[in-house]
């Protein structure tokens, strides 16, 4: 122990004009020198520590050095006097700490740790405290955070135990291999863990095989439950402690005293962030989800606000064509994604809108099993939120239905007008001398008709908005106005203004009127074009049956386009209904304590253990973790054991359980972890072994296999990205850190209020962009590493700080050092990545893409399940559980969800695919991507099918014309079953990269007209032109229509990218037959 004398009673000997030396024992002399630093000599060690932080301290003439070895001497016993900081006023502080909330545990860590009893507890780990403080990460929602800290809390317990268990045994090892009876102990990390200098072979190797065994298990974990990769991180850090340290322990005294001090330090740093978000800066899941559905009910004004602009620009368009676009080659698919000859700005606002309203809608979804979870304050209860968020998913449905017409317009303009919806296409075609004579007049009829659908539409559109208004007023989404100028005059004079009792019933009406007016256009339309009376077909020439068809057609889209209006209506009234129910039940009238079910609760404990790769955030946590897999099984069938019949004996069945293990570690998440472990241990070995084992612990290498462990993931284009945002971000952080450390000359009062915004500033990146965290995060680690270890350093002494074993370095070296490790660690992460094999973002990207095919199949299959079970009247009770429609319903949501999980992770391999070094040809990047396109038009257009009116007033329906209507409806299961057949071949083919079956064709839907007229030959006149039924078949037209092409188009472009078997002689030759069999298949590159 070195005793440093005070210098009242002993200053010592001054040795020249330039030093002042302090006795201290027969082993080592330490000299204060003017120029600021300590110099000290002993056993051959050779120790210079710089002292003063400003020239004002600097001694600068002799008579000084009293002054300065009284400072030595202070610095050395670790008892430099604490910065005194300027408070500010109330008002002021409150406004900065409404600014920087977010920053608060840091700011809170660094001030409290200038006390001197938390500096003498903790030491040299000190600087964890605000480390885990992040990575608790208390800017998280209540919910979400309590989630996340429970997680992180056992596994930091389970990793004490496992270090435990891993030291102990070094432990036993050092006393089995060494001969001598004391050895000499040097001072350790913390207090009572003093370390071995000497070096032992078995307690290194037996610290080895743990480490590798532990980061193994952290990320087999960490691939099987992405959520919780920021746990797993934390998981990391603490084992590379232990196992790094653990070689150097003689006792279990010391290994639990670490052990201990470890414990405390992360789970401080986890309730100052505990503090922080539940009492100091509460946000809960409620609140954002009352901010985004706020802010989506906006989104849906603005949408139909701009579908009144799209609406006055459709009659402008190109629906005729032009006579060079009349022929349509059907193997130019990428024409179908082409720009458009004419700018439509109208239609590309309305995908925006429509495309951001969506975005918001999955994030409510998101958040929404949070807040069932929580205990809150308030009005709404978590059913009545579910239900509102529910109403409102239901109102974007059928606007993505109006947003899918513009699809249909540039189909039809692209294949050179209306001849792309005849169905089917005849023989014979009209005269172009009589398609000139006409094409005037029919432009003028349908500009007409587009017109008065704009006409009654923005009527419609008006008061619907004020739906809207009316459910924010009444749910207290929003405040009313209070200037009479801000609202509606006209709804006023009425009595029926947004927020005021009795307006549903004026938006009923308003649907009503709709309905009404749609009769008298539609009829007139229907009679010019001389569609209104079916049994004219059977006198038809030809030209004229084609003519007929094509008026046909134009009917449909109409009556489909009206449709989607009609519907956003109603679920706007439903929503309305809503509100207004939960002020006459006393919901709205007062708060109340909100607590969530047992049923919640326990539903909250089996997803905590669970992958939930079924919720749409999915892909923004495992793109984190690098390890996006979604399990087929979870949402369809299990698949059928090939090599094992069911088990029957009682022998069968128990061994039958085995399987589970060699399935464990056979497993792609089980082949991850023992990647990232060999890559963590070709830096760890380096501690391992007697010539370097010192070097790893004083240039704090540890930080360099901690950062292999986190960054590492399971394809190679998102391991190059992540490892170049992790090098990016430790830059930007050594830069941020000389700033800090400088601009304040040093001082700990200026370096913690400069911490504190640097942690703002970070945050911003953080929040705006959740989904690309990696920079702010690796950044805010990397900063309270190197400033916090630097502030720590100037509190506890330099002698301690090194008691560690770790060598001093101020901060102009340490911030480099830093920086090394960390390119050391991602050059060893993207060296593994690649070896001893690579898994590319674009094998998953295809893997991925035959799974979403795949899902794709069951979920069109469902949804024509439902829709037959409709037709029927066998759909049962919604409310039971057991009715067979709510149990296709709750498939069928399992099934979309996952698919659009699947999509979001393709968009993502897509963009990795740019990162990853290409070797021989191209990526088939155009294929992909009409592949992807045309999966996502199929998943909507059968989307489409689900939302049929087949049962909406058909009590004024004739019996015999809806009886007709569902025989038809029953009559298309055949064509189902080519679909789910076809669709299930392709994701077969992509899958698993084997070329496409011969002779296959994309299934030809029936003609339903034709098929209606021999039921009933007055079927399709004009007279039933206003039934629900009606206008399920215009949608059912439309969309089958769009399925046909999506398919034909899928089928083209899988067979452009794997190939097509071909099983025939002819193309090969007899001469060639020997040569290279294996080539025959044909297939595709």
């Amino acid at each position: 122990m070195i005793m440093v004398q005070q210098p009242s009673s002993n200053l010592g000997h001054l040795n020249h004009a330039n030093s002042a030396v302090l006795p201290l024992n027969n082993s080592l002399v330490i000299k204060a020198r003017p120029n600021g630093t300590l110099f000290g000599r002993g056993e051959g060690h050779v120790l210079v520590i710089s002292l003063s932080n400003t020239t004002k301290d600097r001694p600068t003439a002799y008579g000084d050095k009293t002054r300065a070895v009284s400072t030595v001497s202070k610095v050395v016993q670790g008892q430099v006097n604490d910065e005194t900081m300027q408070s500010k006023s109330s008002s002021i502080w409150k406004r900065i700490a409404g600014k920087l909330g977010i920053n608060i545990p840091i700011v809170l860590l660094m001030i409290k740790y200038q006390d001197n009893h938390v500096a003498d507890h903790f030491l040299t780990i000190g600087y964890l405290i605000p480390i885990m403080s992040i990575l608790a990460v208390p800017i998280f929602p209540q919910a979400r955070f309590i989630q996340n800290l429970l997680v992180a809390s056992l596994l930091v317990c389970l990793a004490a135990a496992i270090s435990l268990l891993a030291m102990w045994c070094a432990v036993k090892a050092r006393e089995n291999t060494t001969h001598i009876s004391k050895e000499a102990l040097a001072n350790g990390p913390v207090t009572g863990a003093q370390v071995s200098p000497s070096y032992n072979a078995a307690a290194s190797a037996n610290m080895g095989i743990w480490l590798f065994f532990e980061v193994w298990l952290i990320n087999t974990f960490r691939a099987y439950r992405p959520q919780y990769f920021l746990p797993s991180i934390i998981f990391s850090i603490f084992i590379n402690i232990t196992g790094t340290y653990g070689t150097l322990f003689v006792t279990m005294k010391q290994v639990e005293a670490l052990v201990s001090r470890l414990l405390q330090t992360f789970f401080a740093g986890f309730g100052i962030s505990a503090a922080v978000s539940l009492v100091i800066v509460p946000f809960s899941s409620r609140t954002i989800i009352s901010m985004l559905v706020t802010e989506e009910l906006h989104g849906l004004k603005t949408i139909l606000e701009v579908q009144g602009q799209y609406m006055l620009s459709l009659p402008m368009r190109e629906w005729y064509g032009t006579k060079s676009s009349t022929t349509y080659a059907r193997s130019a698919n990428k024409s179908w994604f082409s720009t458009r000859a004419k700018p439509w700005p109208e239609a590309d606002a309305l995908k925006k809108v429509t495309a951001d309203v969506t975005e918001l809608q999955v994030k409510v979804q998101s958040e929404l099993r949070y807040a069932k979870r929580e205990v809150a304050w308030g009005k709404l209860g978590s059913k009545d939120m579910v239900t509102i968020c529910q109403l409102i998913k239901n109102i974007l449905v059928p606007i993505l239905g109006i947003e899918s017409f513009i699809g249909i317009t540039d189909r039809i303009e692209k294949r050179g007008g209306w001849e792309a919806l005849r169905v089917p296409k005849t023989a014979d075609s009209l005269t172009e001398s009589k398609s000139n004579s006409l094409e005037d007049k029919e432009k003028g009829q349908w500009k007409e008709i587009l017109e008065q659908l704009n006409d009654r539409v923005r009527q419609l559109q008006k008061t619907v908005i004020e739906g809207f208004d009316h459910s924010l007023y009444t749910l207290e989404l929003a405040k009313r106005p209070l200037s009479p100028a801000d609202t509606d005059v006209e709804a006023n004079s009425l009595g029926y203004s947004a927020g005021e009792r009795g307006f549903a019933k004026y938006l009923e009406n308003a649907i009503q009127d709709f309905l009404r007016q749609r009769e008298g256009p539609l009829k007139k339309w229907c009679a010019e074009m001389g569609v209104d009376d079916s049994s004219q077909l059977n006198g038809m020439k030809p030209s004229d049956n084609s003519l007929h068809e094509l008026h046909q057609s134009q009917l449909y889209l109409i009556l489909d386009l009206e449709y989607s209006f009609l519907v956003t209506a109603r679920e706007v009234l439903n929503l309305v209904k809503y509100a207004d129910s939960k002020v006459d039940d006393g919901t709205m009238s007062k708060k109340r304590l909100i607590l969530p079910t047992c049923k919640q609760m326990k539903k909250w404990f089996w997803a905590m253990l669970s992958r939930e790769d079924s919720n749409l955030d999915y892909q923004v946590y495992s793109t984190r973790s690098g390890s996006p897999t979604v399990h087929l099984g979870d949402a369809i069938q299990g698949e059928k054991d090939t090599e094992h019949l069911r088990p029957t004996s009682v022998w069968e069945k128990v061994t039958d359980k085995f399987r589970v293990i060699p399935d464990f570690f056979g497993s792609a998440e089980s082949a991850f972890g023992f990647r990232v472990a060999t890559g963590t241990m070709a830096i760890a070995i380096i501690c391992f072994l007697r010539n370097s084992q010192q070097f790893f612990i004083e240039q704090r290498l540890i930080w360099g296999s901690i950062m292999v462990a986190i960054s590492m993931t399971q394809t190679a284009g998102s391991g190059v990205y992540g490892q170049f945002l992790r090098f990016s971000g430790t830059l930007v952080a050594m830069v941020a850190s000389y700033i800090i450390w400088y601009i304040v000359d040093q001082h700990p009062a200026g370096i913690i209020v400069f911490t504190g915004i640097t942690m703002f500033l970070y945050h911003y990146p953080l929040i705006k962009s959740p989904n690309n965290p990696v920079i702010p995060m690796i950044g805010m680690v990397t900063v309270i590493l190197i400033v916090g270890y630097e502030l720590q350093v100037q509190k506890v002494g330099i002698l301690r700080s090194i008691s560690n074993g770790q060598a001093y370095h101020p901060l102009y070296e340490l911030a480099p050092f830093r920086l090394a490790t960390v390119v050391a660690g991602v050059s060893v992460a993207f060296f593994f990545t690649y070896f001893p094999s690579v898994i590319t973002a674009r094998s998953q990207l295809r893997k991925d893409l035959g799974s979403c095919l795949y899902i794709l199949c069951n979920y069109y299959s469902s949804v024509h399940q439902t829709v037959a079970l409709q037709s029927r009247d066998a759909e049962g009770d919604l409310k039971d559980k057991g009715s067979p429609g709510r149990r296709l319903e709750k498939a069928r949501i399992r099934l979309y969800v996952k698919d659009l999980v699947l999509l979001q992770g393709i968009e993502k391999h897509i963009k990795f695919t740019a990162w990853e070094p290409t070797f021989g040809g191209k990526f088939p990047q155009a294929s992909y991507d009409s592949i992807i396109r045309f999966t996502t038009m199929t998943a909507h257009a059968s989307e489409t099918f689900r939302v049929l009116p087949i049962a909406d007033n058909t009590q004024n329906t004739p019996g015999s014309w809806l009886k007709d209507f569902k025989r038809l409806i029953s009559s298309l299961e055949p064509t189902s079953q080519e679909v789910t057949s076809l669709l299930a071949i392709v994701a077969s083919a992509i899958s698993t990269g084997r070329p496409m079956p011969p002779y296959l064709k994309a299934p030809q839907f029936m003609n339903l007209r034709q098929l209606l007229n021999r039921m009933d030959g007055d079927i399709l006149s004009t007279r039933h032109v206003l039934e629900p039924g009606y206008t399920a078949f215009a949608v059912i037209q439309v969309s089958s229509t769009m399925l046909r092409d999506d398919l034909e188009g899928l089928l083209e472009e899988t067979k452009n990218l794997v190939g097509e078997a071909k099983f025939n002689i002819d193309g090969t030759g007899i001469e060639n037959l020997n040569a290279d069999p294996v080539m025959m298949g044909g297939r595709g590159d």
